[in-house]
């Protein structure tokens, strides 16, 4: 025992540095370091959308406001299944918070789920009821599938939002033809692409600590007029918009049928 301590103690300064840290290290912070080609393409393309969003963000502030117990509840589930807290952005880029959100590819809700992703995950699906349009059950959903990713690719972020807009399968499959393990290496739709740069900018722009905290505002949700809402949703839903998506709220119809008689 006496050899080993003096055999561990003879070795020079910069070797026990890099023993502590292979000891200490953990296992999905062993990451390969970011190239700094794909750094420099990666803040520039973020940038762009940055420059885009940013003229637009006292309308961006006012939608989280609105949804503020909406904001809140995620984040709490957020920091509880240790997640980053940047995820409740998601919910903005998706639907813009409108629960009622549906794109013509048939992902749905707030979290804009496709129904095979939803069941996978114990939402009811169905003709009669679909619970992606249900926010806490729907977020519960989404809790879950953005733990399986973000463990999946090893805390990865940028792929887990990747993954969360194009599918695992096709993230895995593009990260099998590279080299370099990172997203920007990586060939992937340019709607997936623009889609992670765009929830880097967002968060830029976004005070994520002032949305966990109690959110003050001199406006009532309540006090602003419904058409206002209107305009504002269908605006954000233009300027984040990555796939269409149509608003399948119930509305009444123009002409109401009487029923035949027997």
């Amino acid at each position: 025992m006496g050899n080993k301590k003096r055999t561990i103690l003879s070795l020079p300064l910069s070797m026990l540095i890099m023993l502590i840290l292979l000891l200490f290290a953990h296992p999905n912070q062993a990451a390969t370091p970011i190239p700094t080609k794909y750094k420099a393409k990666f803040e520039q393309q973020v940038s762009k959308h940055y420059q885009r969003l940013s003229p637009h963000k006292k309308v961006i502030d006012k939608q989280f406001t609105r949804h503020k117990t909406t904001v809140q509840h995620i984040i709490k589930q957020l920091d509880a299944k240790k997640l980053p807290r940047s995820l409740v952005l998601i919910p903005m880029i998706e639907s813009t918070f409108d629960r009622h959100a549906v794109s013509h590819a048939k992902a749905a809700g707030l979290w804009q789920l496709m129904p095979a992703t939803a069941k996978r995950f114990g939402l009811t699906v169905s003709n009669t009821k679909d619970e992606r349009f249900n926010i806490a059950r729907s977020t519960d959903a989404a809790m879950q599938y953005l733990i399986f990713l973000y463990n999946k690719f090893d805390q990865d972020l940028k792929l887990t939002l990747a993954a969360y807009n194009s599918g695992e399968g096709r993230v895995q499959r593009a990260l099998k033809r590279v080299v370099d393990k990172h997203f920007s290496a990586l060939r992937l739709p340019n709607e997936t692409v623009d889609y992670v740069h765009k929830f880097y900018a967002l968060e830029k722009l976004v005070d994520l600590n002032a949305l966990a905290s109690s959110i003050s505002s001199t406006h009532s949700p309540f006090a602003i007029s419904k058409v206002s809402i209107n305009n504002d949703v269908v605006f954000l839903k233009q300027l984040f918009e990555t796939k269409t998506v149509i608003n399948m709220k119930p509305i009444k119809p123009i002409i109401t049928l009487k029923p035949l008689s027997d």
